[in-house]
């Protein structure tokens, strides 16, 4: 071969070399982008398989795939903190599990936030890891998938196609739905629609109910003066008075008003849960014994009352019977009250104001009437002291300060009307008479009046109004009604 040959071939071999290197790069590259792909494909699968929706089971509790343990969907129906032993329902094998606890045990809440087991009630989901062969709980979780609904009230129940209606959802239940009403467990028959709940399920089934507020029942005696009248209890619908009637009522204390057209009566009764109460109307018709409702507001808080002797709490209206009583309020440091107090009204409001002891002031006594159907009394032959029982001409010591009584019906403006703007929701009577629920307007009366505000649950108030004749609509805005204490 000659040195031609030679050089020729050596040329040619360099000017591949570039080629082949260039090649060879590209190979690397595309190897090095192919594994980066693979890769960020396999992470993206990862992340979208961690995105649990609503219907899906979430391994709570454990992070740890590799945990050891049986995992459950379960109801809490009770924590022994004692015997620290926890009674789970399992859902899905539809029995009880008495499992053990430790300080080990890891305990969160939906949002796995560490919680102390205590603070779990009875009827909550969770979603549970326990050791079989031990009984042990080793992990426990309020179910983060699980819904729950506090305050339940507008409900109802279709029994025979086991379906729960709340508001406009409905919702089915089986046979065995876990219902707690105080320390009992009691079947879905014993609800009623006046009953207050905590629900709580997964998906469209419910699992768990917890009877907040229960309800009693209130039976009518001495009512053959109301049949056929009005009766509303509480937050109770208003009805119909019937032979033999049993009413059932959301548990607390409310007022009781019945009403006929002619004559409006309240009196207070207090339903406790699963029992009944009976309740006599023979004491608020017309023909009813002389009993009146008196509402004792002394000044300063804290004073002692006794009636007859009898040392009383004043903090509800109390019923006494028409005649006289002896009243005494007294309060260290400030000058004692002695009286005799005529009850001849249905309901009066006595206010006793007690100066220091120290002063030179006298005791105020003032009364006002407090239930619509009678009229505004004065203190003059009502209050008086035992010294004016004494001697009709001995001069009373107490200054008072009557009330002025409602004029009969005055003149009719009929191109105005009385707008009653507040408290909104309550039955409103002008002296006496129902004028409609609140807010309402009616025919505007020249002359000054009574004007009462009565609502189920509230104390009722009273008020003297003078409506002027000055040519244009008159609008009334009260404070709202103080609610009753339960």
């Amino acid at each position: 071969m000659g040195i031609n040959d030679k050089e020729h071939k050596k040329n040619h071999s360099l000017n591949r070399r570039p080629i082949i290197s260039l090649l060879f790069g590209l190979g690397v590259f595309t190897v090095i982008m192919l594994v980066t792909v693979t890769t960020l494909a396999v992470e993206s699968k990862k992340k979208h398989r961690t995105v649990k929706t609503p219907t899906q089971k979430e391994d709570i509790a454990l992070e740890n795939d590799a945990a050891s343990g049986t995992a459950i969907s379960a109801i809490v129906k009770e924590v022994n903190l004692n015997s620290m032993q926890v009674t789970l329902y399992d859902i899905k094998e539809r029995e009880d599990k008495i499992l053990t606890y430790n300080g080990a045990t890891n305990v969160i809440d939906k949002y796995k936030q560490v919680i102390a087991i205590s603070q779990i009630e009875k009827g909550t989901l969770v979603e549970a890891r326990y050791i079989p062969e031990e009984n042990k709980l080793t992990d426990m979780q309020i179910s983060p998938i699980a819904w729950e609904y506090v305050g339940v009230s507008n409900f109802t129940i279709d029994r025979s196609d086991r379906v729960m209606k709340i508001a406009s959802t409905k919702y089915k239940y089986n046979d065995d739905v876990y219902i707690q009403n105080g320390d009992k467990i009691v079947p879905i028959s014993t609800l009623a629609e006046q009953d207050e709940l905590i629900v709580r399920g997964y998906e469209e089934t419910i699992w768990s109910i917890t009877v907040t507020r229960g309800h009693g029942t209130v039976k009518l005696v001495d009512y053959e003066q109301f049949l056929g009248a009005h009766i509303e209890i509480g937050y109770e619908a208003i009805q119909q008075i019937t032979e033999d009637m049993i009413i059932p009522v959301r548990e607390g204390n409310f007022n009781l008003t019945v009403s006929n057209g002619k004559f409006s009566a309240t009196k207070n009764v207090t339903v406790v849960r699963d029992e009944e109460t009976t309740v006599s109307l023979g004491d608020i018709g017309p023909d009813a014994l002389k009993q009146g409702r008196i509402t004792f507001v002394i000044n300063p808080f804290g004073a002692d009352l006794f009636i007859d002797g009898e040392l009383v709490s004043y903090a509800n209206p109390i019923e006494l019977t028409y005649g006289e009583h002896k009243i005494s309020a007294s309060l260290g440091g400030y000058t004692t009250y002695d009286g005799i107090l005529n009850v001849k009204n249905a309901g009066m409001t006595i206010k006793i104001d007690l100066p220091e002891s120290t002063s030179d002031k006298q005791v105020v006594v003032s009364e006002t009437e407090t239930i619509p159907g009678t009229n505004v009394i004065t203190a003059d032959d009502t209050l008086y002291n035992d010294s004016d029982s004494e001697s009709a001409d001995s001069e009373n010591t107490d200054e008072t300060e009557p009330t002025p009584e409602p004029e009969e019906d005055g003149n009719i403006d009929k191109d105005h009307k009385i707008y009653v703007q507040k408290p909104i929701g309550a039955s409103v009577y002008l002296n006496g008479e129902f004028m409609g629920i609140s807010p309402v307007n009616f025919e505007k009366i020249i002359g000054t009046h009574v004007i009462t505000f009565i609502e189920s649950g509230y104390e009722t108030k009273s008020y003297t109004i003078t409506v002027e004749d000055d040519g244009m609509d008159t609008y009334i805005n009260m404070p709202n009604l103080i609610p009753l204490l339960y």
